[in-house]
Order: C-alpha cells, then structure tokens, then sequence
C-alpha cells in the first residue's frame, strides 16, 4: 500500500471514529452540524476509495455521478465547517465571508459551473477521480474548480485559525486544535495552488488534501474535548460552591 492510500484509508477511519463519538451529543441535539460534517467527509473520503468508488458509482448509473456527489459533498462541508469554525474562533468577519452574499456568490457560480462541465464531458465509464478523462478540456476545468470554493472557505478561516494559536487567554488543547486546523487549511490551499502551477505533484495529490482532512477533523474533535473539558470543570466548581454553603 502506498504513503497516499493509507492516508486515505487513515483520513477515512478517523472521520468515522470522531463521527461516532460525536453521535450521542448530535442524538441529544447539541453539534449536530458538526457532526454533520463528520459523516459527509466519511462519504466524500469513502468515495475517494477505489473500491468504494467503482461500488457506488455502478448503482447510480456507472457514468461518474458518483464524483459530482462528492463535488456537492466538499461544498456542503466546506459551507457547514466554515460557519461553525468562525463562531468557535469568534470571527464575525470570516463568518461574513462565508455565508454573506459574497461567499453565497462564489458558491452558487462554483455549483453552476460544476454541474455545467459535469454534464458537457464524455464520461461513459466508472472512473475514479476521472482519471481515464483527464485528456478532456472540460475534466480538466471541472477538476480545478472543484478547489475553489473549499481553498475559499479555507483562506477565509485561516486568519481566525491562527488567531487562535496566538490566544494565551486559550486553554492548551484549544490552541493545539488551533494550530491543527491552520496547518489542515495550508495544506488544502497548497495542494490548490500546486495543481493550478501544472506542476506534476506525485504522492502529493493524495497527501496533502487527505492529511489536511485528518488535521482539520482531528483540531474539530479537539475543539469539543476541550469545551467539554471546560464545562465539566464549571459543573464540578458548581457542586464545590454548593457543598460549601451553609
């Protein structure tokens, strides 16, 4: 097995141990968002997959619409993780950016034209990430711009990311959550800006956006250890002050 496929097989079992951990607070109803965004990277790594791929794309047809799922997979995400991320680092500008009318824009023109190449390619057979069609101008456009929105929403929340870092009034683990998620979006935006270079990026095509999902889901998952931490502490301060009084 090589170095990218088993950080995809590792990018997708963590996206489904955080998810289930995650499972009973979204049963409660608290971070149902988040944890919806756990369970759509388990879908969008898993259709990364080969086998996975090959397997889905043959009920839906065998002509690829398995990739245009995971195209509006990555968007759903990337829209749902900007929201939360920027409320958690309290950036009323990156929360603008992205679900004002400017980050709606850029979304709706990246769905749009998505679907347009979609459509217009000659895609007869299964393919995973389109590789037998990557002669085709149009793969070649729908490829690119399936980076757009995510490298957008990921600029956005860069800022606030290491803003994050820098916080001293922080708690620790809150910080290092920080640092995973900054490091997570640099990588996206790097892949991103490789692939529009043209430069031939090898093993990189696979390390750096799968390992960017294992920071930036791990710095998730930490960012909720570390307010449960800090909520449990409050209630067992609460129960101290209670047994105190007379």
């Amino acid at each position: 097995m090589s170095v990218g496929m088993a950080i995809q097989w590792l990018a997708l079992a963590l996206c489904v141990i955080f998810a289930c951990v995650r499972l009973p607070d979204a049963m409660r109803g608290r971070g149902r968002s988040v944890f919806a965004v756990l369970v759509l990277f388990c879908v969008a790594v898993a259709l990364s997959l080969s086998p996975i791929y090959l397997f889905v794309d043959s009920l839906l047809g065998g002509t690829n619409i398995a990739n245009l799922l995971i195209r509006f997979t990555l968007y759903a995400i990337m829209l749902l993780l900007g929201g939360r991320i920027a409320a958690a680092f309290g950036s009323r500008r990156a929360l603008t950016l992205i679900r004002g009318p400017v980050g709606l824009a850029v979304l709706g023109l990246t769905v749009v034209a998505t679907v347009t190449l979609f459509v217009v390619s000659d895609l007869p057979e299964s393919s995973t990430g389109l590789r037998a069609y990557a002669d085709q101008s149009t793969v070649h456009w729908y490829s690119h711009l399936g980076r757009i929105y995510p490298s957008y929403v990921g600029a956005c929340l860069l800022g606030p990311s290491i803003a994050g870092v820098r916080d001293t009034s922080a708690r620790s683990l809150h910080r290092i959550a920080a640092a995973l998620l900054a490091l997570g979006f640099v990588m996206a935006l790097g892949h991103t800006a490789l692939k529009f270079t043209g430069i031939r990026t090898g093993a990189a095509d696979l390390i750096l956006p799968f390992g960017a999902i294992v920071l930036v889901t791990t710095g998730l998952t930490m960012i909720w250890l570390s307010r449960r931490r800090a909520t449990g502490r409050r209630s067992a301060n609460f129960l101290a002050d209670e047994h105190r009084q007379p």
